[in-house]
Parts: structure tokens; C-alpha cells; sequence
């Protein structure tokens, strides 16, 4: 798929231009596989988990992440969860439609974080998820967020030139 080809990666901002020492620094994306014996269903449909650690050149405020960077992590985070998890053809894509963030906690430069993401529900084309960005020990929620991303034909979404 050509999401994962070496040039997408390379042009994309995580995976490209912010990539590297002081920026963002880590960024992995794990698929969450149940193995619970339980016959219990969970509170929630947690489908990826996104390891993260930050470099201290994303600032807003003098040492605290900038909200932007955070909403591109949220981003970011959901696609991958989308394109991992749900991903069915490659006739289609997903593309975010709506995101909304509450800001909890100052995400502090140098930190390390895990970005939950949950499924929340699916509506024919519409995909909503939300997720939530945490200390690694879950002691800390820096920030939430919400999402809609909706389905489309990837040969309208995508122009080549």
C-alpha cells in the first residue's frame, strides 16, 4: 500500500520534516489485539495504541508541547488506527472530517506518551473514534479528543499530477 512506500513516509510531517532529535523522536503505531479469555466486552473498543516521545523543539509556551503538534499526533493516530485496523480496499480512504481536542494537562517538551484510540462506532461511510493522549502509566490524560473521519473514493481524494 502506498501509504507505507518510503516517499509518502518521507513527504509526510511525522514521518519526514519532524522526524528526528528534539522533534518528535518516537512514533509507534501497535495494533491492540485482544487476548482476553474474558466473555466480557470492554467499556471500550480500544483498536490502536501509539507510542510517542517528544524532543524539546515542538513548544508553544516555554516548555509545554504546542496544541497543534498535539492535534497532528491525534491525527496522525487515528489514520494509522483507521488504516491498520479498518482498512478494507484500496478503492477507498478515510479522511478526517471533523477533530476535536480538550486540552487536559501541559504535555511537557522531553515527555513520553501513549495516544489511545477507540472505536467508538461506524455509520456507512462515517468512522467516529475517539482517543485520548496519556502519561505511559496512565496516571496523567494531557489531552482528548473526538473524531469523525468519513470514507471516500481514493481516486477522487487523491490527485496524482
Amino acid at each position: 500500500d502506498d501509504m507505507f512506500e518510503a516517499s509518502t513516509l518521507d513527504s509526510h510531517a511525522i514521518f519526514g520534516p519532524l522526524l528526528g532529535a528534539n522533534l518528535i523522536e518516537r512514533f509507534n503505531v501497535f495494533k491492540r489485539v485482544n487476548i482476553s479469555q474474558s466473555k466480557e466486552q470492554p467499556k471500550r473498543n480500544e483498536i490502536a495504541v501509539v507510542d510517542i516521545k517528544l524532543g524539546t523543539r515542538l513548544n508553544g509556551h516555554g516548555g509545554v508541547v504546542h496544541g497543534g503538534i498535539i492535534s497532528l499526533l491525534f491525527d496522525t493516530a487515528l489514520g494509522f488506527a483507521y488504516h491498520i485496523c479498518l482498512y478494507e480496499d484500496k478503492e477507498n480512504i478515510a479522511v478526517t472530517a471533523n477533530l476535536k481536542i480538550n486540552f487536559r494537562a501541559p504535555f511537557r517538551e522531553g515527555s513520553e506518551a501513549v495516544v489511545r484510540v477507540y472505536l467508538d462506532r461506524i455509520e456507512g461511510r462515517k468512522i467516529f473514534f475517539s482517543s485520548v493522549l496519556e502519561s505511559k502509566d496512565g496516571s496523567v490524560v494531557y489531552a482528548e479528543a473526538t473524531s469523525l473521519f468519513i470514507k471516500v473514493n481514493r481516486s477522487k481524494a487523491v490527485k496524482n499530477n
